[in-house]
């Protein structure tokens, strides 16, 4: 088993060690020590062994021996609560192999993999690609290569790391690993099949190289502040609980009966409970986990010595290449120049042939900055990393589940269905909700554009760059029907939402959502507007309106 070792990597493992808490199995041939004979059993699983090994490592560990359906439809819902999953390849609930049998798990291919199959099918599904999962299958069989082409198999997505038996979509990573025959000694089924045998797992074995895999995942500077935020929201439940007792119940009621929008509490508690634990992970100081130890890890790490080709600010090579460091990058980010423009350029002359050269190529890096921070073989994906980014920084709907739909308010962009054209909503949200059912009430939007010279407001989850409109006759009013909860809901059609105006005709001009901006983004983009239409424009003397210019 290859161990990664750094600064960086091993810090990030202490961060996911301590975030890691539960580790379930499901092992239809899993005993404890009072069942065991004293035969060695390669395709049983010794469940009194194995949570003793994760105890030690202060986890929880939960074995599961299924003797039914509904037990692995139950343990489909705990597994998608269950920070890794570990699961024996030949389950059979139907009948038992006698227990000294010590052969392969069973003859009948008919089942075998079957309950494996449909458990990380679900856990790969729509609805769970974007949650973070490592899947560990752990069978005494010895075909390991062949189980990891059937998984596949049950997923275009999925991709095959033939080599090292790995598989991996979305945010989810599966292993398949063989189970050692001999816990303490050397395991010779593999003797023949010597590209196999670091592909064997001891029970001793199966926490570092768990966390190991895990941290692979997750080792990244927002990753770690993220797990390490969980981690203490975790250890701090029951103060939370403690904070938001049955004792606020008298005030919460009495504040929903005396004001005018009695819907307006719930959401009260929603910000409250949200300021709540913005102000726990801050006592808790876990935005500094981020600290410049870390970042200069990560660029030592990272990030290869190499040179970076100098451009202008039309984006044209100067002949002349920067040797970029870790010293000039942590210079970048840890200077106390608050002018940006002096304080690239004063680090950059002595890099490049002179000042000019400097402001030169600071005019470039203003709109290509993370230039810096990539290495040349990671030139093609440096739009998806700011785009992903931006989408974290701008978008509101990050976490909106499958089948809930959203509403038209403050902040929406939508899509022309009849031309390529979107629309944000600039209508307040006060105006937008607690409307009566199936009254018709007008939407203001102003336009957005595909940007198409370099400048734009905002980007798409399919990475469209957009650019507003603002010009003050470029308003656009729709008319939109409420629905009894007070909001305007879109119809789901072929997994796009959909708003149709009040005209519902056939040949009617529909919009298609595409995203929520976040509140003070959205915000702003109205503030900017109103600020256009107070522009006062009239014919004066030159001479008089130069004079008072200053």
């Amino acid at each position: 088993m290859k161990i990664m070792s750094s600064a960086f990597f091993n810090k990030s493992k202490v961060i996911a060690n301590d975030f890691i808490q539960n580790i379930v199995f499901l092992d239809d041939k899993s005993y404890i020590k009072e069942d065991t004979d004293g035969q060695e059993r390669v395709n049983d699983l010794d469940a009194y062994e194995i949570s003793k090994i994760f105890a030690k490592e202060k986890k929880i560990c939960a074995v599961y021996d299924p003797e039914s359906l509904e037990d692995i439809s139950d343990f489909k819902q705990i597994a998608s609560k269950s920070d890794i999953i570990i699961l024996d390849w030949f389950i059979d609930i139907n009948e038992r192999v006698d227990e000294g049998n010590t052969e392969d798990d069973a003859e009948d291919d008919d089942i075998r993999g079957k309950y494996t199959l449909d458990i990380i099918s679900g856990l790969i599904s729509p609805d769970n690609s974007q949650r973070l999962k490592v899947v560990l299958v752990y069978t005494g069989e010895t075909n390991l290569a062949n189980i990891s082409q059937k998984i596949k198999g049950i997923n275009p997505n999925l991709s095959l790391d033939l080599d090292d038996l790995k598989l991996q979509t979305g945010k989810t990573t599966i292993f398949v690993r063989a189970k050692s025959n001999n816990q303490e000694g050397e395991d010779n089924r593999f003797n023949h099949l010597p590209n196999l045998k670091d592909k064997v797992l001891k029970y001793r074995e199966l926490p570092d190289f768990l966390l190991e895999e895990f941290t692979k995942v997750t080792s990244g500077l927002l990753s770690n502040f993220a797990l390490l935020s969980l981690h203490k929201l975790r250890s701090n439940t029951s103060k939370i609980l403690g904070l938001y007792s049955k004792d606020l119940d008298h005030g919460y009621l009495e504040h929903k009966a005396s004001i005018p929008n009695q819907d307006d509490a719930e959401n009260l508690i929603l910000e409250v409970f949200k300021d709540s634990i913005g102000d726990l992970l801050h006592y808790e100081k876990v935005h500094k986990s981020i600290s410049k130890g870390d970042i200069s890890k990560w660029i030592t790490e990272r990030l290869l010595n190499e040179p970076k080709p100098i451009k202008n600010g039309e984006g044209v090579l100067v002949n002349r290449d920067l040797q970029r460091n870790s010293k000039f990058l942590l210079n970048i980010l840890y200077s106390k120049e608050t002018d940006v423009e002096k304080r690239y350029v004063d680090l950059l002359t002595p890099l490049c042939t002179s000042k000019g050269q400097a402001e030169k190529y600071f005019k470039y890096l203003k709109t290509n900055n993370v230039d810096l921070f990539i290495n040349t073989s990671q030139e093609a994906k440096k739009e998806s990393y700011l785009t992903k980014f931006a989408i974290l920084t701008h978008h509101k709907n990050v976490f909106l589940p499958r089948g809930v739909k959203p509403i038209l308010s403050l902040g929406t962009v939508l899509k022309s269905t009849k031309k390529e054209i979107y629309y944000i909503c600039i209508q307040q949200k006060c105006d937008s909700v607690r409307i009566k059912d199936s009254e018709e009430r007008k939407f203001l939007f102003l336009p957005l554009v595909e940007s198409k010279n370099g400048k734009f407001n905002f980007i798409s989850n399919n990475g469209i760059k957009l650019q507003l409109d603002s010009k003050s006759y470029s308003i656009r009013t729709l008319k939109f029907k409420s629905n009894k909860d007070g909001v305007v809901e879109p119809k789901k059609k072929n997994d796009k939402y959909i708003f149709e105006q009040v005209y519902n005709k056939r040949s009617d001009e529909k919009f298609e959502w595409v995203l929520d901006l976040k509140d003070l983004h959205a915000q702003r983009i109205v503030t900017d507007y109103a600020s256009s239409l107070s522009r006062v424009g009239l014919d004066e003397s030159e001479w008089l309106r130069k004079a008072g210019v200053k």
